[in-house]
């Protein structure tokens, strides 16, 4: 009881800030990231550049609380229904985007700040499309409905409207007709030229994403990627902008187009391939993720900074891989065996799956151990549980095996699990947060903070479609192996 009656009082503090006061939120989503991350990270850099043992990272600094983070119909939520707590404030059921447990649409905050006078945007590493940003501006049964997703975040859909003036990330294939090499839509909308027709400016390389002015006319999206935005440890072979560049960027996009208005900005920056590399029990591609989100929020601290009407809120839908530092009775791990790591498994493996069979060896014993790796000594058992390797997961697995054992760490899961994360903010009444909090808590906050009506959007989209297929929901019997990133 003490619990509600100060959670109650903390909504009533936030909602009883001067009648629209002109501030601007930035929300940050660390995808997959759980304490054991964060430790990783720390120790490896803390050990790489011989900081003291009191050294602190840029979240270490900011840390207020934790974060539950089950689901409607699991302890374990996948990013969908993660994402969907903090865009709605309620819990949905797993794969679900901007609809209830019973599959009816509802509202977003980011919506309703839009419809309210804010600037809006979202920057990812992922797919725009990818569950986490989709939750804040789509409404489908199932996050596997991307070519009806990109539809309605590019705000070709009437019946919702635009609610996004910014989209930096990847998953260009998604708003590509499907007459298209590498396109991943469904049909042959080419959403890109609709976007275009209707307002939207484009970029699609790193020139031309270099070349976007701070006064860019909104609304503007950039596409780096097909698919996912690179790890950055992949950058130096993949000329796109990274995290923080995209953030920086929007950042000051979305302030000077807010400076006139009563309103400021809302935006979600997502560190969206933490995440990924957890899933392939990568931990030094894992770690490298973690950093550039370290330097992105570096970036939103300086801009709090300069602009104290700003506060910042970032915490984790979930945790991936279930990670552990230490196994088999030992009392140590060596973080510092993934800093010769030179590129992500999965890339490292894609190239050998991608080889034909008579020049797997020389790649695995060349290239994938000792350089990409960085292993000194390759042993003969090692090389060959990866050139036995004939699908991705199996390639994926015993290069993890590769190193885990050297440093000492184990992962429990290809997947999420569902212990509590850690939440930290950045600006004036953010302390109101601070202790542990069921998930929900942190989207009905953000809500509150901006001050707007979600209900009044629900209400708006009611009888919206948010099917792009036949679907009938049973968890029970879907597979999440199909999703290789969740």
């Amino acid at each position: 009881m003490k619990f509600s009656i100060l959670y109650f009082a903390t909504l009533l503090s936030v909602s009883a800030l001067p009648a629209n006061p002109k501030k601007n939120l930035i929300f940050m989503v660390s995808d997959g990231f759980g304490p054991a991350s964060e430790t990783a990270a720390r120790d490896y850099i803390q050990q790489s550049s011989k900081f003291p043992e009191t050294y602190m990272t840029d979240l270490d600094k900011l840390l207020i609380g934790s974060s539950r983070t089950r689901s409607a119909d699991s302890f374990v939520t996948d990013s969908a229904a993660g994402a969907v707590v903090f865009a709605s404030g309620v819990k949905t059921y797993n794969l679900a985007l901007g609809v209830d447990r019973d599959g009816k649409p509802i509202g977003t905050n980011m919506e309703a700040a839009h419809r309210l006078g804010y600037k809006t945007g979202v920057v990812v590493k992922s797919r725009i499309t990818d569950a986490t940003p989709a939750a804040f501006a789509s409404h489908v049964l199932e996050r596997g409905m991307g070519s009806l997703i990109a539809e309605q975040m590019a705000g070709l859909v009437p019946a919702i409207g635009r609610n996004l003036d910014l989209m930096f990330g990847g998953g260009k294939c998604m708003f590509m007709p499907n007459t298209t090499t590498g396109s991943c839509r469904a049909d042959t909308l080419d959403v890109i030229s609709e976007m275009s027709s209707s307002g939207w400016s484009i970029s699609q390389t790193r020139d031309e994403f270099n070349n976007i002015p701070v006064d860019a006319k909104l609304p503007i999206a950039g596409m780096y990627a097909l698919d996912n935005v690179p790890y950055s440890i992949d950058y130096p072979v993949n000329n796109v902008p990274s995290l923080p560049e995209m953030a920086k960027k929007a950042l000051s996009i979305l302030a000077e187009a807010s400076k006139d208005s009563e309103h400021g900005f809302y935006v979600l920056i997502e560190g969206s391939r933490i995440d990924h590399a957890g899933h392939d029990n990568d931990l030094g591609t894992h770690i490298r993720e973690i950093i550039e989100y370290y330097e992105t929020i570096r970036v939103v601290s300086e801009f709090i900074d300069a602009n104290p009407n700003t506060v910042m809120v970032s915490t984790s839908d979930h945790e991936t891989g279930g990670l552990g530092l230490g196994r088999d009775n030992k009392y140590v791990y060596y973080p510092l065996t993934y800093q010769n790591q030179t590129k992500s498994i999965e890339q490292s493996c894609l190239g050998l799956l991608n080889l034909p069979l008579s020049q797997r060896g020389a790649y695995v014993t060349e290239q994938m151990l000792p350089v990409h790796l960085g292993i000194s000594n390759v042993t003969e058992s090692v090389a060959s549980a990866v050139l036995a390797s004939t699908i991705k997961s199996q390639c994926l697995l015993s290069m993890s095996a590769a190193l885990s054992r050297d440093s000492n760490i184990l992962w429990s899961t290809l997947g999420h699990t569902g212990v509590d994360v850690n939440l930290y903010a950045k600006g004036a009444t953010t302390e109101q947060l601070s202790g542990c909090h069921e998930n929900t808590d942190i989207g009905k906050w953000l809500t509150n903070y901006l001050n707007v009506n979600i209900d009044a959007v629900t209400k708006d989209i009611a009888n919206i479609s948010v099917a792009q297929y036949p679907y009938t929901r049973n968890p029970s019997t879907f597979v999440y192996e199909n999703y290789s990133h969740e």
